[in-house]
């Protein structure tokens, strides 16, 4: 329960806001924050508390970059911008399309061109998950694949690179189809990276997607931090966008940024059958390299979408939205 509670709290932490219209919101004295702030870096939350102007406000690492923008010398860097988004879940009634269309015409007009996928485009089917259908607009192999080679955001000069995660492989699993296999058909501008992870580079700079297994841990940053502890070095990237978890955190361990990236698909019955938490939101990097590759500046912004951007009704959006096509 904990989790959860600091979860929900955490949401109302803007960066910036004031401390004291906070505790007057949830009826609270400082002895009760600061014990709650405590709870927020035991659960992998770092947040701070500093005076501005004479009023506490809160500060949240996530929007500190690595380095400090005005103190870098442009001259010798290459500047890099992409977005990330992951978990769109297609065919799922929950899903939240029309965000992806909104994430996807702001990265166009940022002159954004790349964006990654990093995993479970699909909703897919898990037989052992008899609910399952019943939370499914699109059902089996063909229409859901169908539905993102329609569907998915065509926006011109953006190239979407992506990795598959467990439930796009279920379709494999139950009948060896792959959905790599008709996108990169049907969608130039998709391009297939891997099955659960792959490395890539971006103007030198190694990133490396990752889909993994398994519940999150009570902290955010723990299993994330074993992740980096495992990679090979030859695969040691200088970024680590991880999917699958459907939480939004960002880090930075042994000189690798982190980011957990959330989903694109409101809370499923089988998460909350579960209890577990569900960021809906995605990801705009901005971000400086040097000639040897070295991140010397990155900026994280996190896009998380509350209920009143999401069409929280089930079915809702697949029955309203409409492509996005960019020419």
């Amino acid at each position: 329960m904990d989790n959860e509670f600091v979860e929900k709290q955490y949401k109302y932490m803007h960066n910036g806001a004031s401390v004291e219209d906070f505790m007057h919101k949830f009826h609270m004295n400082f002895d009760e924050l600061y014990g709650l702030l405590e709870l927020c870096r035991i659960y992998g939350k770092m947040i701070d508390v500093e005076e501005k102007d004479g009023v506490l406000v809160f500060v949240k690492p996530i929007n500190r970059s690595w380095n400090n923008k005005l103190d870098l010398d442009p001259t010798n860097l290459i500047h890099t911008q992409f977005g990330v988004v992951s978990d769109t879940h297609v065919g799922n009634i929950h899903q939240q399309f029309h965000l992806l269309n909104q994430f996807y015409r702001e990265a166009y007009n940022r002159g954004i061109k790349k964006v990654y996928h990093v995993g479970d485009i699909v909703d897919g089917n898990y037989p052992n998950r008899p609910e399952q259908p019943r939370q499914q607009f699109l059902h089996g192999f063909d229409e859901q694949v169908s539905y993102v080679v329609d569907m998915y955001p065509k926006v011109r000069g953006i190239t979407t690179e992506y990795i598959l995660g467990s439930h796009d492989e279920t379709h494999y699993k139950n009948g060896q189809a792959t959905v790599n296999n008709w996108l990169s058909r049907c969608r130039k501008d998709m391009v297939f990276l891997g099955q659960d992870c792959a490395l890539t580079e971006l103007n030198g700079v190694k990133i490396f997607l990752d889909h993994p297994g398994g519940g999150s841990a009570q902290s955010l940053s723990y299993k994330p931090q074993k992740r980096i502890e495992t990679l090979e070095s030859e695969h040691k990237p200088k970024i680590l966008l991880i999917g699958h978890y459907h939480k939004s955190y960002y880090f930075v361990y042994r000189n690798v940024h982190g980011l957990l990236v959330p989903s694109l698909c409101d809370k499923t019955q089988f998460q909350q059958k579960q209890g577990l938490y569900n960021y809906v939101g995605a990801y705009f990097i901005d971000m400086y390299s040097d000639k040897d590759c070295n991140v010397k500046f990155f900026s994280p912004e996190e896009i998380i979408y509350g209920p009143n951007d999401m069409w929280d009704e089930a079915g809702k959006d697949y029955s309203r939205v409409k492509k996005l096509v960019i020419k």
